[in-house]
Parts: C-alpha cells; structure tokens; sequence
C-alpha cells in the first residue's frame, strides 16, 4: 500500500482547522505543545474505552522508567513523547549486513521498496541507461501517457504489499505490523483536528521545468549502507569527492553576501548566510534549538551537490528542490530533536508542498569521541539507544520525512532525528551541506536572484567533466 503524507511549512505552530457545529470552517492558530497537551486530555477521558496505552504512548505522560530513560539521550521530550506500540510494530531494523562495512550494491528488494513507498521508480538508476528519454520515447509511441504522468504513476497496493513481503523474506524479518495504526491515528486527529478520513495524497515526481539532461552521464552510485529499512534511512558512501568537500567548505566561509554588498558587482554565485531553517521543534523556543551557522547557495554555485543529488534521486528536473545549504556545528554546537517535514498550514501547496526527501552530505570527518553524530531517537533497536549516523567525509545520509509513516499524519514521526553536540574538545568543526527536495516546484527566496534555470549550464558544464 503506498502510503504518501502531505503537510506545509511551519515551525513554531500549526494552522488548524477546528470543527464549528460538525463543520469545518473555523481556523485558529494552536502550538504545538498545546496540541500534546490536548491529547493527554483526550486520552485521560477515554482512558477506559481505549487501546492506547495509558502510559508512554505519543501524546501521554511518561511514566518514572520512561522518563528517565529518555533523558538519556536528551532531555527535551515535552513536544516529542515516545511512539506507541502499534507504532514501534511498523518499524523494520536493517540486518546488520547492509548496515556495516564499507557500502556496497543495494539488493533490489531495497529499490523496489524506495519505488513503490517512496514513489522514486528510478533512484540510482543503472549505468547506460536514460529512463527519462526511454519514458519520452515510449509515451510518445503509445500516445497514451506523457513523461510527467509516467513518472507520478503510483504502484498499486498489491505491489506494494508483495515488495514488503519479499524484503521481509529476504532479510529473514518479519513483515512490519499495520494493525492498530488507526488507534494513533485517532489520537492525532483528535489533537489536531485534522480529520483521518481525508486520502493519504502521491508525492509526484517534480515536473520537468529545468532539466538537465547530462545527469544521466553521471555514474551511478555504488556504496551504499542500509541503516533502517521502515522508515528508509541510507548512508552513500563516496557521495562527494574530499576535493568536492574541502571546495565547498571554502566556498561558504570566504565571501558572502552581507546587507551592505548584495548588490555590489561580482557578488552574484555568493552564498548567504542567513539563519536557520524550518524544521518542526519547539514552539516559542524552536530557534533556540539549533546553535549552528547557515549558509545558503545558489543552485548554480554548488553544480556538484545538484547534479549528484539528481542522479541519487532518479530525477532529472532540480525545480522541486529547496535552496542548497551548508551548516558549520563548532565545538559544544547541536541540534536538538526535530522533524524535517514541515507542519500543515493552508499554504503549503503554493509553495513546493511537503517535504519528500533530506539529503545531507558530510564535509569533514569526526571520530566517535568527537561527537556531531546524527541521531534518530526510535531507529536504534530494543536496547532504546538511538541509530547514530557518525560524520564521514563525502558520505550522504538520506531518508523520508513525510512519507510511509502513519495514515493522514503529514509527518513521519519516526524519523525524529538530532544533531548530536559537537564535542568540547574535537579536532575540527562538524559540517554538512543539506538539501530538501519538495513535492512540486518551488521558488527560492536567498540568496537575492537565486534561481533553479541558472543551474542549468553549471550542472551540464559539471557533468561533462
């Protein structure tokens, strides 16, 4: 069954539709703490009529163990309690042979299930092979589908059940449990007001407005660490060259674009350091939350993190996604727990839609000691640690924000992630680059003129070398 979640960009409250005499007509704005709390309420008057568990459920108090046992990895647990049982049943571990090493081929079982779940049917597509020019000429022969309908056509639900049921097999686990989702979904739809009946919405693939057609000359990538199969979460390795790092590290930290020479000649590829990103986290405080630095790019000052990422995906169209960035974590700075997609609000769909991908490249490397690992909180395992992802050098992290996760919920909330704090005394700073690819086209707004079609020859020029 493919399962795909839309939502909309905002970072400190949800815009809710609240039912007014069985309608659904009035909206005001309620924080996102406010919408856990009313969740407890609900559940403490059904506490006696309801399969969710009366203690350490998503949206209930924790009890002592619970509690305690969170603060170890951190304590800041009021906006994100943990997961139900019925949820913690949907998630399937990677055995450990895809996970360790040093990356290898993905078994097919792994890209069906990014095709059929994820709705990416070409990701890392063989060597030698165009699918957008074999897609072209076959729908202009049968006349029947255009590219873009080819590319947004989503497997059936019987696919999808067989896929998940193949890869169970294959990795000798049990399939992921669906069964009592709906009692979470209950809960949600009771704290947000946002009705669970409404159709889980595709994720189409991003119309083709500013192709590049020399991706495809790209050579696939082939080292690759399975780190979670439900939800995906993928470590590439040799994502980027250390040339390619070192480049872009140098890039944000010589010049950049201040107030005072955004319109100065020669300032045009610059990058902008600007602040930070929405991500859904702490209401009042969300800001507080993260204590790195941003720097936003051009799309045409960074080719080589295009281009690759268009080749990972299996897209040739970057218009989808949002400004490319780079983030420098100094020693002691962090990033505290937070979801990358984006919270509903009525204008989301203008804007590029939800979320569907993060990608982050590792520019530097550090050791285990150092710190600035990414961690999700609920992938770790029975033992209740979290999967920690160290910084590698030129390896990406990839996972799903915002879809496969629980019915008519716009966020994956199992792929809870943070960013460990960069160790007091490490030997170099923590930095990644990270990119968000969207549902739909979307329009930059940094640094000034940014634009996807200025990319165009940069991407090309870069692919051709």
């Amino acid at each position: 069954m493919l399962i795909v979640l839309s939502g909309a960009a905002c970072c400190q409250s949800f815009l809710l539709n609240i039912p007014q005499n069985h309608g659904w007509g009035q909206q005001r704005v309620v924080s996102l703490t406010e919408c856990y709390a009313k969740a407890n309420v609900k559940k403490n008057k059904a506490k006696k009529n309801t399969s969710v568990p009366a203690s350490g459920g998503f949206g209930a108090k924790p009890t002592e163990s619970s509690s305690s046992k969170t603060k170890k990895v951190e304590d800041d647990y009021a906006l994100f309690p943990p997961l139900v049982d019925s949820v913690k049943e949907t998630l399937v571990p990677s055995p450990e042979s895809l996970s360790n090493g040093s990356g290898e081929e993905l078994v097919p079982e792994v890209y069906d299930r990014i095709a059929q779940i994820y709705g990416y049917e070409h990701f890392n597509y063989a060597d030698g092979v165009n699918p957008f020019e074999e897609a072209a000429a076959s729908a202009e022969e049968s006349g029947s589908m255009s590219m873009e309908s080819l590319l947004s056509t989503s497997p059936s639900e019987e696919t999808s059940s067989s896929s998940g049921s193949l890869l169970a097999s294959e990795f000798g686990l049990a399939p992921s449990s669906g069964g009592g989702q709906s009692d979470f979904a209950d809960l949600l739809a009771s704290a947000t007001g946002v009705s669970k009946k409404k159709p889980p919405v595709s994720i189409p693939a991003p119309p083709a407005q500013v192709s590049v057609s020399s991706i495809a000359s790209l050579k696939p990538f082939s080292k690759f660490r399975v780190l979670h199969v439900d939800p995906m979460v993928l470590c590439v390795d040799d994502f980027f060259t250390p040339e390619e790092c070192d480049a872009l590290i140098a890039r944000s930290t010589t010049t950049v674009i201040t107030a005072d020479n955004n319109e100065k000649e020669g300032t045009t590829l610059l990058p902008m350091k600007i602040g930070q990103s929405k991500t859904v986290g702490k209401d009042s405080r969300a800001r507080a939350q993260r204590t790195s630095t941003t720097w936003f790019h051009h799309y045409a000052g960074v080719p080589e993190l295009m281009a690759k990422a268009c080749r990972l995906m299996g897209i040739n169209d970057i218009s989808a996604f949002e400004e490319p960035q780079t983030v420098r974590y100094r020693r002691t700075e962090h990033f505290t727990w937070h979801l990358d997609a984006l919270a509903p609000t009525p204008e989301l769909a203008d804007k590029g839609g939800q979320r569907c991908a993060t990608l982050l490249v590792y520019l530097t490397d550090l050791s285990e000691k150092d710190g600035g690992a990414t961690m999700f909180r609920d992938l770790g395992g029975s033992d209740g640690e979290p999967l920690k992802v160290r910084p590698k050098k030129g390896s990406a992290l990839l996972f799903f924000p915002a879809a496969g996760g629980i019915p008519s919920v716009p966020l994956d909330l199992r792929t809870l992630h943070c960013g460990e704090a960069v160790a007091s005394d490490a030997e170099q700073d923590k930095w990644i680059a990270q990119l968000w690819l969207r549902e739909t086209p979307y329009t930059p707004t940094a640094p000034p003129g940014n634009s996807h079609a200025s990319a165009s020859s940069p991407i090309s020029d870069y692919c051709a070398n």
